[in-house]
């Protein structure tokens, strides 16, 4: 996988909901998260009533944005799994708290030779994979970065899809 960060989500989500989305996505119930933020449980239930339809939004997008076709899409987790017209492979598009929101395209060439650097392509690839609470071995971490993506990947959509 390729990588192409965006910044697409702050136009969606106010840092608040960001927030309270990262929270909900810890398990945190909307008591949990009034008391942790000091406000009320209706102001936070206010706020997380649009979040599912913001990140909708943003992951669709950035769909169209890259002429990806939509095939799964999970709002919940932030996670969408497409088809790069142009590109010909399966894409990935992430939208996190945190991380904010990243399209990652597959290559089947067997070892990363695309991207110009391999050291930033998997730091990104561990940094999406710690944000979404996949651990890997110390084995796949020393992984090329396109192998390495494969095994990410295929566990977050495995979650995913069970979600």
């Amino acid at each position: 996988m390729c990588v192409r960060p965006l910044s697409l989500h702050s136009a969606y989500l106010s840092q608040r909901q960001l927030d309270i989305w990262e929270m909900m996505r810890g398990g945190l119930t909307q008591s949990d998260i009034a008391k942790r933020l000091g406000i009320s449980r209706q102001a936070i239930n206010r706020l997380a009533q649009s979040i599912p339809d913001k990140v909708t939004a943003a992951l669709n997008d950035a769909s169209r944005l890259n002429n990806i076709e939509a095939r799964i899409l999970d709002s919940s987790r932030g996670v969408l799994v497409g088809w790069s017209k142009d590109l010909q492979t399966e894409a990935i598009i992430t939208l996190h708290p945190k991380i904010g929101l990243r399209v990652w395209y597959q290559h089947r060439l067997g070892r990363c030779v695309i991207c110009p650097d391999k050291k930033q392509c998997r730091s990104l690839l561990l940094e999406n994979a710690n944000e979404y609470g996949i651990s890997l071995s110390r084995h796949e971490r020393e992984l090329d970065p396109s192998k390495l993506s494969n095994v990410i990947f295929s566990r977050l959509l495995g979650r995913s899809l069970q979600a």
